[in-house]
């Protein structure tokens, strides 16, 4: 699975955020979900959204093991447990994450340019 997500100031002066999640498949099938997120938000926690969704849809699609890939290395490294989460506005989509990720048999989680 890749995940990403992002928000930005619209020209309305309105934070717009948004998150997009592709499945690839052992048998290289595709499946690609994009999201426009309703509260306004930094990009990080855009970027945790993206995760938790994710997480939802693999489990709610009976996935047992999960490679997940991500361009924040930030939000990688804390997952990996080797950064703290220090902003409190991203400490409970951690914690969110890491009770999601138990739910799998394994859970695997990358870090891509």
């Amino acid at each position: 699975m890749f995940f990403d997500g992002a928000s930005r100031i619209g020209h309305k002066g309105k934070i717009i955020a948004g998150v997009g999640v592709v499945f690839i498949s052992l048998q290289n099938h595709v499946l690609p979900r994009a999201f426009l997120l309703t509260e306004p938000c930094s990009n990080n926690v855009a970027k945790y959204n993206a995760l938790l969704i994710g997480l939802q849809l693999a489990d709610e699609m009976g996935v047992h093991y999960l490679e997940t890939n991500g361009d924040s290395k930030l939000i990688i490294n804390q997952v990996e447990g080797e950064y703290e989460v220090r902003h409190g506005d991203l400490v409970p989509f951690y914690h969110a994450v890491i009770k999601m990720a138990s739910l799998f048999d394994g859970f695997y989680v990358n870090h891509v340019s």
